[in-house]
């Protein structure tokens, strides 16, 4: 037995999932899900005591608003979720984003940095799909270059 009778064609793939930081999202999907986290917090300034700084204590301000609406068993549901990718923790953000809409008139301040996110997102993305199909037509190009037509 030699070299070659060792080598496995196609090389197994190993089983993955996909990491739950969301490294593997665009860099600027990922920097706008930041200053996503960073205006909703700025939405709930901090208490006389508080840091400015202190994220811990705007996201517990964050929480005691959205418990202070319509939304709060939909929203402790969405806290309770195991994962944010799995099925039942998107059905529950759905859940919780129609559930805001029907609370509109309390949640309004949260819904307007979600749109403008969305809005943005779909923007990087579109541009993020446009960047990867120019790269794959360029290796495909490149990749025939040297053939010839018959």
């Amino acid at each position: 037995m030699g070299i070659a009778s060792s080598i496995q064609f196609p090389p197994p793939k190993p089983e993955q999932e996909k990491p739950e930081d969301y490294s593997d999202w665009p860099y600027s999907v990922r920097t706008n899900g930041d200053l996503l986290i960073k205006k909703i917090y700025g939405l709930f300034p901090p208490r006389e005591g508080e840091a400015s700084t202190d994220e811990e204590a705007a996201e517990a301000r964050y929480c005691e608003f959205m418990r202070g609406g319509g939304c709060k068993d939909v929203f402790n549901a969405l806290e309770d979720c195991e994962g944010p990718r799995s099925a039942k923790c998107k059905e529950m953000a759905g859940m919780l984003f129609n559930c805001m809409y029907s609370h509109s008139d309390y949640y309004q301040p949260v819904i307007a940095v979600w749109e403008t996110f969305y809005e943005q997102l779909a923007k990087d993305l579109e541009v993020f799909h446009a960047k990867k199909q120019r790269e794959e037509s360029f290796e495909k190009a490149y990749l025939f270059k040297g053939f010839k037509r018959f």
